[in-house]
C-alpha cells in the first residue's frame, strides 16, 4: 500500500491510529524525553495553587478556577527582572523595594502555593496614595504580572510602570475585572486578570518600554468612582496580600518565576521522541495523519510563530505544525518555510484548540484544518523522506537540542495522535471539531 501503511491489527488504536499520548492524567509517556536544563519551574496543579517542578521534571498544568486539565506544559525561556519578588524587602537588594509611609507590614500569611509566604500590606489612617514600588528598566514589549488579594474591607488594586507606555490598569478585588487605569489614561486592553484559590488573583499588564521605569503596585479604594487610582484615606481593616511579582519580556505572563537577592531564568522545556521511541509507531513513511488537541496562544498570539508540533527540521523530512504569528491562524509548513498552507480561521488566545493534518509525500499534499473549519489545502509541501523524530511545542535540527528558542509554545498540549495513513478531509473535519 502507499506510504508503507499496512500496520499489524494488535499494534494499531482501536481507531487506527498507532500513537495516542493523552497528558490529561499528569503523568508523562516514557516514550517522551524532557529537559529543562539547570532550573527549577512552576505551573498550576490540580489543587490550583502555584506548584514547582525540578530540572527536567515534567509540569502537568490545570486551570486554576476551573481546576481543568490542560496537559504538559511547554515554555521557552524566561526571566524574572523583578528583585524579592516574594519578600518585596527594603534592602539587601541589587534593586529594592520601597514601602509608602501609610503602609504596615504582616509576614506569614497563605500564599498561592498554598504556604505562608504572602505579605499583607496594612492601610494606616492617612490621606495618601498606598502602594509600594521598584525600579528596573527593560527594553521593547514587558509584562508585569503579580498575585493580590484583598485582606478584609473591599479594595481595588493597580499596576502602574512610569514610562513603560500602556503599562496601567486597576483591578477590582471581589470580581476581578479590569475597571479603569491610572492617571485618567484609557485602559489597558492587553491587561489580565485570572482567579486562583481562597479569593487570590494574579493580575498583568503588557506595554512598551520608553525610558527609565518605576515600577508600583497601589492599593486603591473600593469606590466606583475610583478607576483612576486616586489617592484616599486608609482604614483600620483595608489592605492587600501580595506575592509573586514578576516583570518579563514579551506580550502575557508565563509561568511565575521566584526571586530572592538576584533574577532568576527559567530555562526552556524540549520534549522529544526519537529513535525506536519514535519509529515504533511512525509506521506511514511519507503519508499519515497528526491531531493535537492543545491550548492555542495561551501565553498571547505573539508577534512569532509558535510551534505545535514538528518532525524532523532537515530538507525534505519536516512537517511544522505552528500558530502563525499575529493573525493566529494555524499553518503547516516544510523546511525552512518554502512552501505552506494556512487555515482561513484563526485560533483563540488563550483557547482549547483542535488541528489536524494529513499529508502525502509522493503528491506533495496536505490537508489542514482547524477546530472543525475549511479544511485548507496545498499541493506543494517538499516532504518526501520519512523523519527519525518529533518535537513537542517546539523544532530541532539535529534530535538532541532545541532550534529557535523563540518559537516555542508557551502553552500546554492535551492530546497527540498519529494516523499512519492519509484520513480524509471529512474526517479531520470530524475529528477537530
Amino acid at each position: 500500500m502507499k506510504g508503507n501503511s499496512f500496520v499489524p491489527f494488535m499494534k494499531r488504536k482501536g481507531d487506527g491510529s498507532t500513537l495516542n499520548l493523552d497528558f490529561t492524567g499528569g503523568s508523562l509517556d516514557s516514550r517522551v524525553v524532557l529537559t529543562r536544563s539547570a532550573a527549577t519551574a512552576t505551573y498550576i496543579n490540580s489543587s490550583g495553587y502555584v506548584a514547582t517542578a525540578a530540572a527536567n521534571e515534567a509540569r502537568f498544568d490545570y486551570d486554576p478556577t476551573t481546576l481543568a486539565a490542560k496537559g504538559l506544559l511547554i515554555e521557552g525561556s524566561a526571566t524574572n527582572y523583578l528583585y524579592g519578588s516574594q519578600s518585596f524587602a527594603t534592602s539587601g537588594l541589587t534593586v529594592s523595594w520601597s514601602d509608602g509611609a501609610i503602609l504596615s507590614r504582616t509576614s506569614g500569611n497563605t500564599d498561592p502555593t498554598n504556604g505562608t509566604t504572602a505579605i499583607g500590606f496594612n492601610e494606616t489612617l492617612a490621606l495618601d496614595y498606598h502602594r509600594i514600588s521598584t525600579n528596573y528598566s527593560l527594553t521593547g514589549v514587558v509584562t508585569i504580572s503579580v498575585f493580590v488579594k484583598q485582606i478584609n474591607a473591599a479594595r481595588r488594586f493597580a499596576i502602574n510602570a512610569q514610562n513603560y507606555a500602556g503599562v496601567s490598569a486597576i483591578f477590582d478585588l471581589t470580581s476581578g475585572l479590569q475597571v479603569g487605569a491610572t492617571g485618567g489614561s484609557a485602559s489597558n486592553k492587553a491587561a489580565t486578570a485570572t482567579a486562583y484559590p481562597n479569593g487570590w488573583f494574579r493580575f498583568s499588564v503588557t506595554g512598551t518600554y520608553v525610558g527609565a521605569a518605576n515600577v508600583y503596585f497601589s492599593i486603591c479604594s473600593s469606590t466606583s468612582t475610583d478607576t483612576t487610582g486616586a489617592n484616599f484615606t486608609g482604614t483600620s481593616n483595608g489592605g492587600v496580600y501580595i506575592w509573586g511579582a514578576m516583570l518579563e519580556s514579551g506580550t502575557y505572563p508565563s509561568s511565575y518565576i521566584p526571586t530572592t537577592i538576584a533574577q532568576v531564568t527559567r530555562n526552556p522545556d524540549l520534549a522529544l521522541m526519537t529513535s525506536t521511541n519514535f519509529s515504533s509507531w511512525f509506521t506511514g513513511g511519507t503519508t499519515g495523519t497528526f491531531f493535537v488537541d492543545w491550548y492555542g496562544g495561551v501565553r498571547g498570539i505573539a508577534l512569532t510563530v509558535r510551534s505545535v508540533i514538528s518532525t524532523s527540521d532537515v530538507p525534505t523530512k519536516h512537517l511544522h505544525l505552528q500558530q502563525v504569528s499575529a493573525a493566529g491562524a494555524l499553518k503547516v509548513a516544510d523546511s525552512l518555510a518554502a512552501h505552506s498552507v494556512s487555515t482561513a480561521n484563526s485560533i483563540t488566545s488563550g483557547a482549547r484548540t483542535k488541528g489536524a493534518f494529513n499529508f502525502d509525500g509522493a503528491t506533495s499534499t496536505v490537508n489542514l484544518c482547524l477546530n472543525g473549519g475549511t479544511v485548507a489545502t496545498s499541493s506543494a509541501i517538499a516532504f518526501s523522506v520519512a523523519p527519525t523524530w518529533l518535537v513537542l511545542g517546539a523544532t530541532s535540527t539535529d534530535g538532541t537540542s532545541l532550534t529557535d528558542v523563540n518559537t516555542v509554545l508557551n502553552g500546554s498540549i492535551r492530546q497527540i495522535k498519529y494516523y499512519p495513513t492519509a484520513l480524509t478531509s471529512a474526517q479531520l473535519i470530524a475529528m477537530s471539531t
